[in-house]
């Protein structure tokens, strides 16, 4: 049975309010079936030995926009 929209936009409005912008993306990416099945091809060119790890997941990383802060400790 399908959600009702206005229960939806209310859980929408909730979470926004609870989730960080990096929250919210990795919540995007996790869902999206184009962004998962790269990430496990990736991975497996890497365990194969086709790629080197840091080249694919840097290329991957730009593919899709992602970046990481580089945090103290």
């Amino acid at each position: 049975m399908p959600t009702p929209q206005r229960r939806r936009e209310r859980r929408a409005g909730r979470m926004s309010d609870a989730l960080g912008r990096a929250d919210l993306a990795a919540e995007f990416l996790r869902r999206n079936r184009t962004y998962r099945a790269e990430h496990a091809q990736m991975q497996q060119r890497i365990a194969d030995g086709a790629v080197a790890k840091n080249a694919a997941e840097a290329a991957f990383a730009r593919r899709w926009g992602l970046s990481f802060r580089h945090g103290a400790g």
